[in-house]
C-alpha cells in the first residue's frame, strides 16, 4: 500500500473545533426555541461527525502500509502514538455524538431547550478539549510527515556514503533532483528523489542523508532515514567514496561503511570516487561534477542495471 502524506487533513486544535460547530449552530434558526434548540444540535451533530469522520478516514491503515513507509512513519512520528491520538477521536466523535442524542431527548420531552443547549455545549466543549493533545499531536505528525517523499515503483538507485563526500552533487548532475547543497556534514536533511530515463522506463534516483559508521542503534534519525531508503528500496547501491578525506572522514573509516552495507544488503554496490579532479586513483569509477569524469559512465552503468533486470522480468513473466 503507497502512501502519499500530503493529502493528510490538517488538524483543527480543540478550541479551533468547539468555535466551528458552535459558530455554525450559531447560525440555525427554527420556528421556535424548542426547534431552533434542536435544529442546532442537529447542527453540531453533523459537523462534529463529519469532522472527526473525515480526518480518521484520511488516514491510511498503518498495519497495511508498505514496510519503508511505515518504518519512516514510525521513526519520524510513532505509529503507535498516531493510532492512539486516531482512537482518542473516535472516541471524542462518538461521546459527544451520545451526549447530543440525549439532550435531544431532554428536549423532546420537555425539558428547557435553552437551559439543555447550555449545559450540552458545556459537556461538548469539556469531551473535545480533553483531545487537545491528541489533535495538536496529528497536526505536528502531519507536518512530520510531508518529508517523506512519494516513491514509485521504478527501478531504484540509492546513494549511499559518509557526510560531505559528494553525493548531492553528484546525485543533481545525473538526474532531475536539487537537493540542497553545501560544504558541510548533514546538510541534506531530506530524502530527495529524482528520475533518469532510460530505454524501458525511468530510474528512480534517492540521495539519502549521510550514514556514520557506528552501531545502528546510535545513529540519528536523519541516519536511520537513510538505513531504511537502503533495506526497503534499493535495487542497486551506489556508494561513495572520498578518497582525499576532504569530506572529514578517514578512507578507513569509509571503507568500514563500505563493507558493512554490502554484509546487510543484498542487492548490487556500485562503488565510485568522488572528486576526481583533486586525486589520481581510478581502480574504481572516478567522478568529478566540476569537470565531468565518469558522469556519463556513471549514467551508462544505472542504465544498463536497470535495462538488465527489465529484460529478467519480461522474461520471467
Amino acid at each position: 500500500m503507497t502512501f502519499n502524506p500530503k493529502k493528510l487533513p490538517t488538524v483543527l486544535t480543540s478550541q479551533e473545533l468547539i468555535d466551528k460547530a458552535f459558530r455554525r449552530a450559531s447560525k440555525v434558526t427554527g420556528r421556535n426555541r424548542k426547534e431552533k434548540a434542536l435544529n442546532k444540535l442537529s447542527t453540531i451533530s453533523n459537523v462534529l461527525e463529519n469532522y472527526f469522520s473525515r480526518i480518521v478516514s484520511e488516514h491510511p491503515s498503518y498495519d497495511n502500509l508498505d514496510s519503508f513507509y511505515r518504518e519512516m512513519i514510525d521513526a519520524i512520528a510513532g505509529v503507535g502514538q498516531i493510532k492512539k491520538s486516531l482512537a482518542s477521536l473516535k472516541w471524542a466523535n462518538s461521546m459527544t455524538q451520545k451526549i447530543i442524542t440525549k439532550s435531544i431527548k431532554r428536549i423532546k420531552g420537555g425539558q428547557d431547550p435553552d437551559a439543555v443547549l447550555r449545559a450540552t455545549y458545556g459537556r461538548i466543549a469539556s469531551i473535545i478539549e480533553q483531545i487537545d493533545d491528541e489533535l495538536r499531536f496529528l497536526n505536528e505528525a502531519k507536518q512530520k510527515m510531508r518529508e517523506i517523499p512519494t516513491l514509485s515503483s521504478d527501478f531504484t538507485v540509492v546513494f549511499a556514503g559518509y557526510p560531505n563526500v559528494g553525493k548531492s552533487s553528484i546525485v543533481s548532475a545525473i538526474s532531475t533532483v536539487k537537493p540542497e547543497i553545501a560544504s558541510y556534514p548533514f546538510t541534506t536533511r531530506k530524502i530527495y528523489v529524482g528520475y533518469v530515463d532510460h530505454g524501458r522506463g525511468r530510474i528512480q534516483i534517492i540521495d539519502t542523508p549521510g550514514l556514520l559508521d557506528r552501531p545502528i542503534e546510535k545513529r540519528n534519525r536523519i541516519e536511520k532515514r537513510a538505513i531504511l531508503a537502503l533495506r526497503h528500496l534499493a535495487d542497486t547501491i551506489v556508494f561513495i567514496i572520498d578518497p582525499t578525506e576532504t569530506c572529514g572522514f578517514q578512507l578507513e573509516k569509509q571503507f568500514s561503511l563500505l563493507f558493512e552495507i554490502k554484509n546487510n544488503f543484498d542487492v548490487p554496490v556500485v562503488e565510485i570516487y568522488s572528486k576526481s579532479d583533486l586525486h589520481d586513483r581510478r581502480d574504481r569509477l572516478a567522478v568529478s561534477v566540476y569537470t565531468g569524469e565518469g558522469i556519463d559512465d556513471l549514467v551508462n552503468l544505472l542504465k544498463n542495471l536497470a535495462e538488465t533486470k527489465s529484460e529478467k522480468i519480461a522474461t520471467n513473466g
